[in-house]
């Protein structure tokens, strides 16, 4: 079933690898617009890390939070604490330091017990009370109302307190008191409801306001407005957004931290423009505030806990604070204390309290530095994710290794840093994960496919030429298939063709299994040396080795690579000779023939039957000058082509000047002998003096010629002199026409 995948997949790669970019880029877009909350939450994520590389940055020093800690509630006592003590902190932080707003992240939602009302029920019920004591009590009952006094101190700064409250959204189970203390309120409330103009048949996509948890009618009576606190943090408890509208009815109203603006800027127009897709614009003055379509805004944190001025009220009470910090300031005053406080996880600090994050959006809004995700950034994400996928997928299917690398590894890496540049430049959000998620799937399974067809032709490649070439070569072409052509290619090579002298006359006097065994010997002592100089091995035909070098990797050296193989190869059969006489086998000479041209070289067959081979004219050269060697009885002879590409490093002896049975071209022949360095000067000389006595004859100086040759036959026996004495002394006798060239015309093949 793999096998057959992988065959699929190799044949078909070119039909379906563009149309597999496409559908991957196209799953990237509907990502994109569609995003799962898994993704959201990575994305999430990445916008933490960049808040994280940032770092922290200076607060806006207008806001300042007046901390109930841990501080004051050592020196104070435990929360909650008496609301005279509360009126008392008003006082200073207003009447006395003159801020100019202050805000509770506080509700006073239960009456604080009147003292002098308890002591007279106590007593009452212990019948230890007396009827002076109770007149006195009763006389004195108003010195108790410590909500009289604290209502009365919220009305003495009307205009500059702005209370809290809770709401309940639709979705949330609602308490009956909550559900009941909203409707109580919505007079008061629709008072600080904010200018709308409504786009759309109905308001919706923003939180709506179901049910509340709020102060006493006494307390919310006293002032002008008030306003919720509300956060909504993200499935991972992190608070990344501040909802600064909510609904109820055909009423949209802000929260404590535009509330708090509205009183320290003047009560400048506050507007909301909501349409078909929810939350269009929110307007503070001129002021345009960025926000989504739920009308939520994304916080710029400045940094972890304490990163705005917080003062103790411990010190505010005992007059030890720095009045000079509350003048003309927007307070907010909160439970900062550990254990009492709701405390949720921000970029910097795993304990934000959530006053601060209300410091951090009035500072956001003041300075007009919050996160912005506008629908331009949006569009580009959308495009970006599509072409980008694209881009990447068609580098990869098209591209080497480097370009693939640069595609999988690079382009994720630039849209993080381009993503890093909007946010610190621009305070943009330009979110990456579904970058990186379209450059991923386009690229993978494009990837996957390239590797498994890859992995298919290796092994093709291996199993082709495992046979028939050394190890290294099968590794380079499995490295760089590239260099293999299938089907046929023309390259100028240099072919071999191998025979062993004699073979049908030992042949006949050996048994079957002894010939093979034999010849299983020759042959492996033979094709190693050839293998190991880098050839290809062709075919063997009986005793025949067929080989080539030059494919299917090319070698600047092929000519050289085969003539030193050959030269090997009758140094090693001379050895074995020596041993195979001690094991009773025949004594073999092999000949051999070589020949450099253009051949066509490749896989030749069918789909499933296939041979590696080489065609050509100058194979067949090569072939015949295999057979050439028996008339000069010379084990190796190699054609002029072949001289001229290893001259300069192997030494060579001319032989003669032929022309062969199915070729027309003349042919001059060459003996190799030995490395350049290796010719001695004797044979040097002897070779010379051959070639001189050659000239003599094609030039009709018989008898010159036939001396030299007769000398070098007797001082050397040297086989070619035979020949070509025998030759001479026949020009002798009966002279060549006039016509003559001096080429010998071998009519055998």
């Amino acid at each position: 079933m793999i096998k057959a995948i992988g065959r699929f997949i190799q044949r078909g790669e070119r039909w379906f690898g563009y149309p597999l970019i496409v559908l991957m880029a196209i799953c990237a877009f509907i990502v994109t617009i569609n995003p799962p909350g898994m993704f959201e939450q990575i994305e999430y994520k990445t916008l933490d890390a960049r808040f994280q590389s940032r770092g922290a940055i200076p607060p806006d020093q207008r806001i300042v939070i007046l901390a109930i800690d841990d501080a004051s509630l050592a020196k104070v006592g435990r929360w909650p604490w008496s609301r005279d003590k509360i009126g008392l902190l008003i006082e200073r932080v207003i009447g006395d330091y003159d801020a100019a707003v202050l805000g509770f992240d506080i509700v006073f939602s239960e009456p604080q017990i009147n003292p002098l009302e308890e002591s007279s029920r106590l007593l009452t019920e212990s019948h230890k009370s007396s009827p002076d004591v109770n007149a006195w009590l009763e006389t004195h009952t108003s010195l108790g109302d410590i909500d009289g006094r604290f209502a009365q101190t919220l009305h003495r700064y009307h205009d500059r307190i702005v209370t809290g409250y809770f709401f309940y959204p639709l979705a949330e189970s609602i308490p009956e008191k909550a559900a009941a203390k909203i409707e109580q309120e919505r007079k008061r409330l629709e008072s600080s409801a904010i200018t709308l103009k409504l786009m759309a048949g109905e308001i919706h996509s923003i939180p709506r306001m179901a049910g509340m948890a709020g102060n006493l009618e006494l307390f919310d009576k006293a002032v002008d407005t008030s306003g919720y606190f509300n956060f909504f943090p993200d499935a991972d408890g992190m608070i990344r957004r501040v909802p600064l509208v909510a609904h109820n009815g055909d009423f949209v109203y802000p929260n404590l931290d535009l509330q708090m603006l509205r009183v320290a800027l003047g009560w400048p127009k506050l507007s909301a423009t909501i349409g078909e897709m929810g939350v269009e614009q929110l307007q503070l003055a001129e002021h345009e505030i960025n926000v989504d379509s739920t009308g939520s805004m994304l916080l710029n944190h400045y940094g972890p806990g304490k990163t705005f001025l917080h003062v103790s009220a411990a010190d505010v009470l005992q007059g030890k604070a720095d009045a000079s910090v509350f003048k003309d300031a927007i307070v907010l005053i909160g439970v900062t204390a550990v254990g009492v406080y709701d405390y949720r996880p921000s970029p910097f600090d795993a304990t934000f309290p959530g006053v601060e994050a209300h410091a951090a959006s009035i500072a956001n809004i003041l300075d007009g530095i919050e996160i912005r995700h506008p629908d331009w950034m949006v569009a580009v994400e959308v495009l970006g994710v599509f072409f980008f996928s694209l881009l990447c997928g068609v580098l990869v299917y098209r591209s080497g290794p480097i370009v693939q690398s640069a595609s999988i590894v690079g382009v994720p890496v630039l849209i993080i840093l381009l993503a890093e540049w909007f946010f610190l430049e621009y305070g943009i959000w330009m979110k990456i994960t579904y970058f990186i998620f379209g450059v991923l799937i386009a690229t993978l399974p494009v990837t996957l496919m390239r590797y498994i067809s890859e992995v298919r032709k290796r092994a093709f490649i291996h199993d082709a030429f495992s046979h028939y070439l050394s190890p290294d070569v099968v590794n380079e072409l499995a490295r760089h298939p590239e260099q293999l052509a299938l089907g046929g290619e023309a390259r100028h090579m240099t072919a071999m063709f191998s025979d062993i002298a004699e073979f049908s006359s030992f042949a006949e006097g050996m048994e079957p299994e002894e010939l093979v065994h034999f010849l299983n010997l020759y042959l492996t002592a033979m094709s190693d040396i050839i293998l190991e100089c880098g050839g290809t091995i062709d075919k063997y035909e009986g005793d025949a080795i067929i080989c080539f070098f030059g494919a299917p990797v090319a070698m600047e050296d092929h000519a050289v690579r085969c003539v030193r193989a050959a030269i090997r190869q009758q140094d090693k059969l001379a050895s074995l000779r020596e041993e195979w006489a001690d094991e009773g086998y025949p004594e073999i000479h092999t000949r051999i023939g070589i020949n450099s041209g253009s051949m066509v070289v490749g896989n030749m067959g069918t789909a499933e039957h296939m041979n590696y081979t080489m065609l050509g004219d100058h194979v067949n050269l090569a072939s015949r000058l295999e057979g050439v060697c028996k008339v000069y009885d010379v084990p190796i002879l190699i054609s002029l082509d072949v001289h001229s590409q290893i001259r300069d490093v192997i030494a060579c002896r001319f032989i003669d000047r032929v022309r062969v049975v199915g070729r027309t071209t003349l042919v001059d022949l060459y003996q190799p002998i030995a490395e350049c360095d290796e010719l001695s000067v004797e044979q040097g000389q002897m070779f010379a003096d051959y070639r001189e006595a050659w000239e003599k004859m094609i030039a009709r100086q018989f008898t010159e010629a036939e001396h030299v040759f007769e000398r070098l036959v007797k001082e050397y026996n040297d086989n070619p002199a035979k020949v070509l004495l025998n030759r001479v002394r026949g020009f002798i006798q009966t002279p060549p026409d006039e016509d003559w060239d001096g080429v010998n015309i071998i009519m055998r093949k």
